[in-house]
Parts: structure tokens; C-alpha cells; sequence
């Protein structure tokens, strides 16, 4: 499903912010504030033909903040990385969206991709210890699947708008359901050349009744950039001293999933009738899966973009590796 014109005009909105905000406070040692526009999308995507196919869309908005201490009762809980870590948190709303190869078909196919839709909001601390070089990242999620998701209707609304074909397997959507995950990431400087290299290990344990599951990987970072644990935004926007980052990264990982409501159906409400009741039943991927992800960093001042390519993990059996595109656009101040 095409987004870009949605979110070029919404590239302008945040272009515009940040040039009203360039001329304030660029003595000040960083930025305390940022706006995050993101774009998961399979016909953005380098490698292979365009689809719409899979997990073929997910949109979220962030906004971040950096606290130097705070009585919110979940800040206190997070776990930190030291004293003088540096604790960004963060506010987003995603909603993610996932169909089968054929949209034309009233019948679809229930041994490919469900039409299935999930809109979450999430609550985030990433702490960052810059001297001995890990940080923890923590985030709480809330939200809903199904049709309350509102994936079809902005499917539906999109297609239309530029006169693609009606998506037309939508009443077969899984029930709606709640989605509630805890997510836990642990991340370590391995070796660091300068600020022109550097490699990092990491892991993320995921449960709830959204996602149980676990990763490991690896991240490679090669060009003109800022130290990766100096906080979560300077990774991405910087002021005078550092205007200018371009970079490239490499992040191999090793997944296992043990259960993800959005393409099984919930842990309360299951599947749908449609789907629970066909001879061709879903089967979900339980082992161990490979992913790849490569990106493109620019950044000037308080704006960043990048461009990630995507090759997802093979998600349900006898299906392929997903592959798809992500832009992401940060603004702050």
C-alpha cells in the first residue's frame, strides 16, 4: 500500500518546525526534545519487486523527551544504567497492518497472511551510560487489534484516494482483542574506532499478550557520526560542535518468536471464524530466524533522516522472508 504522499506532506510539517526552531538555543550542549515521524512500507523496499503483501504497512509518531530525574511512578520502576546516564523517554502511537497476495479475492487464501491490524501506544526509557559504554531500553505497550485497529479503513481509504483496487477480504479480519507487552533490550560497546567505527552487541526479550520472544544481534555503524552511547538523540540530531552526521549501519540478528497475537489472533478473542474454521490453517514460524536490516543516517542540526532496508524473519511457515522499506524523519529542539 503506497503512503509516501502521506508522509512527504507530512516531511514538510516537520521541515517547517524544525527551521522555526533552529535559531533558538544552539549553544545549549543538546537537544532536549524531539518529534519522530516513522514509515514501514513493502513497496519502498530496494531489493525485489514491489508487493503489498504481508506486513505491508506500519506508521508511528513519537515524541521524546530527555528527564534528568522524575517521580513518575513508571520512570521509577524502568531500570537505569548508572547514575549519570542519560534517560530519554518517549510517547508513540503505531498502527500496523498485515494482508495476503490476492486483495481481489472475497475468499482469501487462509494459509496465507490474515488481514489482521493492530494500534498500540507505547510508553519508553532508553538509558544510556555513556563511560562504560551499555544502555537499557525499556517500553510498555497498550492497544487493540482487529477491527478496532482501524487498519481497513485506512487501507480501504488509501486505495482509494489513489485509485488502487478495493481491498476485498477485510470482513475476514481477526477479532478485535487487547494487546499489552513489556519490552527489554540490553546493548554493550564491543570495539570503537575513533567516531568513524564502532560495533555493538545487543539482545531484547519481549512478553505479553501482544508478542513473547527474544533477539540477538549486532550493530556496525561506519562514518561521521556521534558516539552511540551518549543518549538515545545525538545519535540522530546534534548541535553546533557535531553539526553534521552521515553514516551507514548494518544490523544482523538472530529471532525467535514464540507467539504474535497480531498474526495468530489474540489470547482472548483467538481468530476469526473465517480463518479458525478453514482447512488451511496458519502455522506460525517457532524456530530460530535470521533478519537484516541496513540503513542510510543523514542529519544536520536538529533534522535527521534515514532510510532502512528490511529483511523481516519468516514469520509463518512456508511463506517467504519479508522484505520492505522504512523512512524515518527526526526534528528536534
Amino acid at each position: 500500500m503506497n503512503r509516501l504522499l502521506l508522509f512527504s506532506r507530512l516531511s514538510i510539517v516537520f521541515l517547517s518546525l524544525a527551521g522555526s526552531l533552529r535559531a533558538s538555543g544552539q549553544q545549549e550542549a543538546s537537544y532536549r526534545h524531539a518529534l519522530k515521524g516513522y514509515e514501514d512500507n513493502d513497496l519502498i523496499k530496494l531489493f525485489g519487486p514491489a508487493s503489498d503483501k504481508g506486513y505491508t504497512n506500519g506508521t508511528r509518531f513519537d515524541y521524546y523527551f530527555v528527564k534528568d530525574s522524575s517521580r513518575f511512578f513508571l520512570n521509577k520502576l524502568m531500570p537505569k544504567a548508572g547514575r549519570q546516564a542519560v534517560n530519554t523517554y518517549g510517547i508513540g502511537l503505531m498502527q500496523t497492518m498485515y494482508t495476503p497476495e490476492d486483495l481481489h479475492a472475497t475468499e482469501p487464501d487462509a494459509s496465507d497472511w490474515p488481514y489482521t491490524g493492530a494500534l498500540f501506544l507505547s510508553y519508553s526509557q532508553h538509558s544510556s551510560n555513556a563511560d562504560k559504554g551499555y544502555n537499557v531500553q525499556t517500553e510498555l505497550i497498550a492497544g487493540v487489534m482487529g477491527p478496532a485497529s482501524l487498519a481497513e479503513q485506512l487501507q480501504t481509504g488509501v486505495h482509494k484516494l489513489i485509485n488502487s483496487a478495493k481491498p476485498m477480504g477485510w470482513d475476514k479480519q481477526y477479532p478485535t482483542d487487547i494487546l499489552l507487552n513489556l519490552n527489554l533490550s540490553l546493548e554493550k560497546r564491543l570495539w570503537q574506532y575513533n567516531r568513524w567505527l564502532d560495533v555493538t552487541g545487543g539482545g531484547q526479550a519481549m512478553v505479553g499478550t501482544m508478542m513473547d520472544g527474544a533477539s540477538l544481534y549486532g550493530l556496525v555503524r561506519i562514518g561521521k557520526m556521534n558516539a552511540y552511547f551518549d543518549g538515545l538523540l545525538p545519535q540522530f540530531v546534534s548541535r553546533r560542535k557535531h553539526r553534521l552526521q552521515a553514516y551507514i549501519t548494518a544490523r544482523p540478528s538472530l529471532e525467535w518468536v514464540g507467539y504474535n497475537a497480531v498474526i495468530e489472533g489474540g489470547v482472548f478473542a483467538g481468530r476469526s471464524d473465517y480463518y479458525q474454521n478453514s482447512d488451511k490453517r496458519i502455522s506460525s514460524n517457532r524456530s530460530v530466524s535470521r533478519r537484516l536490516d541496513l540503513s542510510a543516517v543523514l542529519a544536520y542540526g536538529p533534522v535527521s533522516f534515514s532510510f532502512t532496508q528490511r529483511i523481516m524473519p519468516r514469520l509463518l511457515d512456508g511463506l517467504n522472508h519479508e522484505r520492505l522499506g522504512n523512512i524515518s524523519l527526526y526534528v528536534a529542539w
